[in-house]
Parts: C-alpha cells; sequence; structure tokens
C-alpha cells in the first residue's frame, strides 16, 4: 500500500468533528475531485473517485449534513491506475442548497472560484479544508531505497483562484507551499521533507508521522554512508594518483647524478616508496618507522630535486 494511502486511511480514521468543519472539507473535496456547472440553467455537480472508502467518507458526511444521498451514477475502469472510478451525482432538488452551503455559490446565482472565507473562520476549518483537499486531490510521494525519487506533496486543483487561496490557507498554517500550472490543473506542492513532516502533523496524521520520519531518517544514514564511502573512494584515488607521481619522480631522480649525493635517510625513503608504490604514507611512515610529518617532508624533498633534474 502507498504511503499517499496510509495518511488518508489515517485522515478517515481519525475523522472530522463538527458540521462546520465537515463542510469545509466537503467543499474542498467538490473543489479537488468534483465539476460544478450547470445543467439546464441550473447549477448542478458531480464528484469523481478512484478511492472507495475516501468515497464512503463522504457520502456519509454528505447524508450528515444534507440529509440525502449522494448518487454512485457510474463506475468505470480508469486503465492508468487499473483502480474503478465512481461518478457521484447529487440528488435532484438538492444542488443550489448544497453549492451554496459549500461556498461554491453566490448570492445571485454564480459559481464562485476561490475559497469563502466564511468555511474557514476558526483554525479547526482550516485543518478541516486541507484534509479534505488532501482526500480529494492529494498525493505523497517518498523515497524508494533503491530508487532516486525524491519526497513530494501535492493537491491538486482545477482553478487557480483556489488553489491561490489554498495556498494562503496554508501560509497561515505555516506551511510554506509553490504553486504550478499542469495541464488544465493548479498544483499546490511540497518538496521539502521538513515541511511535508509538518503538513502531516497539522493534519493530525501521526501514524503517518512516525512512519515518514522513521524513513527521512533511514534516507539519511544511508545518504551519509555513501558521501562517507564516496569520499573515502574519492581518498583513495587521490593518494593512488599522488603515489604514482612520486614514484615517476624518484625514478627521474634515480637515473641523474643527484641521487648518489643524496643522504641515507632520503635514499631509504626513495627506495621504500618505489618498491612499495601500494602503500599509503601512513602505511610507508609505519614501515620506516618514522611519523607521517616527517615522511612527508623527505618525500617534498625528493620531489623539489627532481622536478630541478628537468630545469
Amino acid at each position: 500500500m502507498s504511503f499517499t494511502s496510509d495518511v488518508k486511511r489515517e485522515i478517515i480514521h481519525r475523522g472530522i468533528r463538527t458540521a462546520a468543519e465537515k463542510k469545509a472539507a466537503l467543499s474542498a473535496f467538490v473543489r479537488t475531485s468534483g465539476f460544478v456547472g450547470r445543467k439546464d440553467g441550473k447549477p448542478s455537480f458531480f464528484i469523481v473517485s478512484e478511492t472507495e472508502n475516501v468515497t464512503e467518507f463522504f457520502m456519509t458526511a454528505f447524508s450528515e449534513i444534507f440529509g440525502a444521498e449522494l448518487l454512485v451514477t457510474n463506475a468505470t475502469m480508469d486503465r492508468m491506475s487499473g483502480r474503478d472510478k465512481l461518478l457521484l451525482q447529487c440528488p435532484v432538488g438538492y444542488a443550489e442548497e448544497v453549492l451554496r452551503a459549500l461556498g461554491l455559490l453566490t448570492a445571485n446565482g454564480k459559481i464562485e472560484e476561490g475559497i469563502d472565507d466564511g468555511l474557514i473562520d476558526e483554525n479547526e476549518e482550516k485543518i478541516a479544508y486541507v484534509k479534505g483537499a488532501f482526500l480529494g486531490g492529494g498525493s505523497c510521494t517518498v523515497p524508494r531505497e533503491s530508487g532516486r525519487t525524491g519526497y513530494h506533496l501535492e493537491m491538486v486543483f482545477s482553478d487557480r483562484e483556489t488553489a491561490s487561496d489554498f495556498c494562503d490557507l496554508l501560509e497561515e498554517l505555516d506551511l510554506l507551499v509553490r504553486l504550478v500550472e499542469r495541464k488544465d490543473t493548479f498544483v499546490v506542492y511540497i518538496k521539502s521533507k521538513e515541511v511535508i513532516s509538518d503538513f502531516l502533523s497539522v493534519i493530525g496524521a501521526e501514524n503517518a508521522l512516525k512512519k515518514f520520519s522513521a524513513l527521512v531518517e533511514k534516507r539519511d544514514r544511508a545518504n551519509q554512508s555513501n558521501r562517507a564511502q564516496n569520499c573515502m573512494a574519492g581518498n583513495a584515488d587521490k593518494a593512488a594518483i599522488a603515489a604514482v607521481k612520486q614514484v615517476v619522480a624518484i625514478e627521474k631522480l634515480k637515473k641523474s647524478s643527484v641521487f648518489s649525493d643524496l643522504s641515507e635517510e632520503l635514499k631509504q625513503v626513495a627506495n621504500a616508496r618505489v618498491k612499495h608504490a601500494g602503500m599509503s604514507l601512513q602505511e610507508l611512515a609505519d614501515f620506516l618507522n618514522i611519523s607521517k610529518s616527517c615522511l612527508n617532508h623527505r618525500m617534498r624533498k625528493l620531489m623539489e630535486l627532481s622536478a630541478k633534474c628537468e630545469e
């Protein structure tokens, strides 16, 4: 089961308490999964959902608030996801009342864009709206162990004004998000793992937050280990290149008259470096029973003398 499903299942399990909060959540659900328009000159709407438990959750909330049942009029298979898509319609005679109550229709009967401030007066109503938006059009992707996918949480809206208002709402809850247009939709998204953690905390998805935090910690440990291994490999490569350069320089020095005039200490280092080209400087220092600092000093002297032989 995906992480998105985990989050949605927990939102549903924890529920939404008051009628005002349920209205806010229903309004967001219609904005993200529904289509509002006119039929035969009258306001109407329908909702498309491919998640059965989410559909049941909002059908129950609708019934509690409006005393009527959303009608399941069609079910089709989505070829991309392989899941059934359920088409829900408002019962005859209720659409105008419902749309007004959900802040989707103005007093003069015009279809409203944006989020009605009256729906989100209280902080809990704001949070309920966020829950409804995630249940209707939200997803959260976390990196797989062997993949390069990053962290990504998004909610998709059908109009820019509502998406923009939603960004403002999230900022009021101290959640910084971005907005992008994707084909005919408007996507509010988060890529920061820290902000995703805050989002899960705000909506009260405590179990999902614990799972997410564990995934982040595991991935961070793996990344640190990879960086350390890469660093070690890089250092080993540099050491090998330096050793080759030292051997080449010493061989050149040995062919010159300068080598015979070297001190015994320098000759000892030169011969040991050529004979044990694969040793690191620390290993070579231990082999010669001298400090690494002393070895570095003598090696620099040998390199300098070799360079002068070229002049």
